[in-house]
């Protein structure tokens, strides 16, 4: 299974729309993270995919769309928690991030709103805890790092690759 991520792309729809072309006959579904969920979900259903998004502090007009803070995807075998960030404040540290996705059951926590890229692995800290996957595609179209990006995820039963693509 193949899941394209974005975020924070604030309307600005170019190249969401050209990876969209690119990677619909790979990818079993889309995900945006919020700020620009709404134009998101208008280029899905547009392109002809399978879209879900959450919505961002900057996702005001959401033109009679209900769209979620947060929610729970299953892929394959593995749970997804699809979040913004900004009520949970992962600008300051992804440790609340963390802990509500393993509440959840998630194997894989999924945000954005800094605009910075991260993948990165979690193991667990005793017998007690479950490991976890914290991931930001960082932004397509405003990035604050070193580009703009979108992220790649594939899943094949337990096994989990995750990819920050670099435009």
């Amino acid at each position: 299974m193949t899941i394209i991520v974005f975020s924070d792309s604030h309307g600005s729809d170019h190249e969401m729309r050209r990876v969209i072309q690119k990677q619909k006959p790979y990818a079993d579904y889309f995900l945006h993270l919020g700020d620009g969920a709404v134009s998101f979900l208008e280029l899905c259903e547009e392109c002809g995919v399978l879209g879900y998004a959450v919505r961002g502090n900057c996702d005001f007009f959401l033109k009679g769309r209900q769209i979620p803070d947060s929610r729970v995807l299953c892929a394959d075998t593995v749970s997804l928690f699809l979040t913004h960030g900004d009520t949970i404040g992962v600008g300051f540290s992804t440790e609340t991030l963390s802990l509500a996705a393993k509440e959840k059951g998630c194997k894989i926590a999924l945000y954005g709103h800094t605009h910075i890229a991260d993948n990165r692995y979690l193991p667990a800290q005793d017998e007690k805890d479950v490991p976890i996957y914290l991931f930001n595609p960082g932004s397509i179209a405003r990035p604050r790092d070193i580009g703009a990006s979108y992220g790649r995820i594939d899943i094949s039963g337990e096994n989990i690759l995750l990819n920050i693509v670099r435009l």
